[in-house]
């Protein structure tokens, strides 16, 4: 429970499996340590200075009393991003996402009060990505998927992956789309700007081709979920609308209104601010936003629940935010 007694559920908070670690091949995952300082590696993308092992991000025990002091009752877990392993060989990252997601459905069910956990798909075969999202969803019990916007070269809105949006569908879970860091030598690679602004800009242009690319025309009944506060696309959102009424591809772009479309996107708090999390509030509305802290990653967020309960809005729309959303988009495979 928070501090004001309200139930919150995190669904943003990556969990490192160590049963997944050199499960990859040659793109291991795999973790070095020197000087007592971790490295950790996935294909040609490593990141130091990130505690992995022996904290929460891999410590059951760990991870459940740092929940407690931070006042999380409940946590929907995440494949860590560098581990989408999407330019892979198809066999290679069948057989990753399958063990990763069997690992994860082990983690939650040694605590079903407390842990959830989405699953990640191999997408760079569609049709292999549906079997598994059909798999962790009606075998191991998981609540969703959690992917990139970018798979192997084919975007986000490319017709292939309707197989796997149906899925979706069908199985009335949803997708959460956090991009994966930036390839070495690019534009963001320097300061950390993949993930300081990268991260934004990417999932701003997922929603683009979510909304452009026709995906969530084709799939009324998709719900995706974008981390970060949905990027920079909320406060871009009056842009998108007068370029589909002003430019010359917009007209007849969409085949139902915007406002339906814009309706099937959900968004986390993870933004670092009261003012730009009240206007996130007050233009995408309580009802479609999500508590998540980016647990046990570089910039969790130890104050997010202490921002939601101290907003100036009413308490039923703190505890939708909090708790209510969650058990809302998740009453197909939550079991807390």
């Amino acid at each position: 429970m928070t501090r004001n007694g309200l139930r919150s559920i995190d669904i943003h908070a990556h969990v490192l499996l160590p049963g997944v670690m050199n499960g990859c091949g040659a793109a291991g995952p795999e973790l070095t340590v020197k000087d007592g300082v971790q490295t950790f590696r996935a294909g040609d993308y490593s990141i130091s200075g990130v505690k992995f092992m022996d904290s929460p991000m891999s410590s059951p025990e760990q991870r459940l009393a740092l929940m407690d002091r931070m006042g999380i009752s409940f946590q929907v877990l995440s494949p860590y991003p560098m581990l989408f392993f999407y330019d892979q060989p198809d066999a290679a990252a069948i057989a990753y996402c399958q063990r990763h997601n069997d690992e994860m459905a082990t983690l939650v069910a040694a605590h079903p009060d407390r842990l959830g956990g989405f699953a990640t798909l191999p997408m760079q075969d569609p049709a292999a990505a549906a079997a598994e999202l059909h798999r962790a969803v009606m075998q191991l019990g998981l609540c969703g998927s959690y992917i990139g916007k970018t798979f192997n070269g084919r975007l986000l809105s490319d017709p292939a992956f309707d197989i796997v949006w149906s899925e979706h569908t069908r199985l009335n879970v949803p997708a959460v789309i956090h991009p994966a860091p930036a390839a070495p030598g690019s534009a963001t690679a320097s300061w950390d700007l993949d993930l300081i602004i990268g991260f934004s800009s990417d999932e701003t242009t997922a929603i683009a081709h979510l909304i452009l690319g026709g995906v969530l025309d084709r799939h009324p009944g998709l719900i995706a979920i974008i981390p970060h506060g949905g990027g920079f696309a909320p406060y871009v959102r009056s842009r998108f609308e007068s370029a589909i009424e002003k430019r010359p591809w917009g007209k007849g772009l969409l085949k139902r209104p915007f406002d339906e479309l814009w309706s099937q996107l959900y968004f986390d708090s993870l933004i670092h601010d009261v003012p730009t999390l009240e206007y996130l509030i007050k233009v995408h509305g309580a009802e479609r936003i999500l508590l998540g802290t980016n647990f046990a990653a570089w910039d969790q967020d130890d104050h997010m629940i202490e921002r939601i309960e101290c907003l100036a809005i009413p308490t039923e729309s703190k505890t939708a935010i909090l708790s209510g959303n969650a058990e809302r988009l998740f009453k197909r495979t939550l079991r807390a």
